[in-house]
């Protein structure tokens, strides 16, 4: 875990880094060092507010999901997962670079999001479990326990109780 973050902020920083700078050089190197400058600051600027309006506009949809399905009764799994992928992908709009900014748009964008979320959720059930264990109405030694599991692929809640 350690060796991830270590490559998260310092490697991919980098690589963040020398994009802008190389974006920067090309373009200055057409247009003169003060069209450079601006056009690589405006690029951060422009993909930052597109990113904002976007998330918005995807989180709001997001927040009517998740409503829907638990007016419904249902578990709200796929929706709550878009949720988390939309405010990453905000996130990753914020901070100034191209390859953020491109894997950003990409959890923005529901086609692709739906790829992401299918891997994550795939990962969720393979490695999270969730229990919520009580007692049957009854009382004394006959009680039952009760274990309900939920899927977070299929969103449903079922009763995983002992025969």
């Amino acid at each position: 875990m350690l060796i991830r973050l270590l490559f998260l902020f310092t490697v991919v920083p980098f690589v963040e880094l020398v994009i802008l700078l190389q974006v920067h050089h090309a373009i200055s190197s057409v247009w003169g060092n003060g069209i450079g400058l601006l056009v690589t600051l405006g690029g951060i600027v422009v993909t930052g507010i597109l990113g904002a309006t976007l998330a918005r506009q995807q989180g709001l949809g997001v927040i009517r999901q998740v409503r829907g399905q638990m007016g419904r009764g249902e578990v709200p799994g796929q929706a709550l997962a878009d949720g988390i992928l939309v405010l990453f992908g905000a996130a990753l709009l914020l901070t100034p670079g191209f390859l953020s900014d491109i894997f950003g748009f990409s959890l923005l964008i529901p086609a692709s999001r739906s790829f992401y979320r299918t891997r994550m959720m795939r990962w969720f059930k393979g490695n999270v479990q969730i229990h919520r264990a009580g007692f049957s109405s009854g009382s004394g030694a006959g009680a039952q326990p009760e274990v309900f599991v939920v899927d977070p692929v299929e969103s449903k809640l079922t009763d995983d109780r002992p025969s």
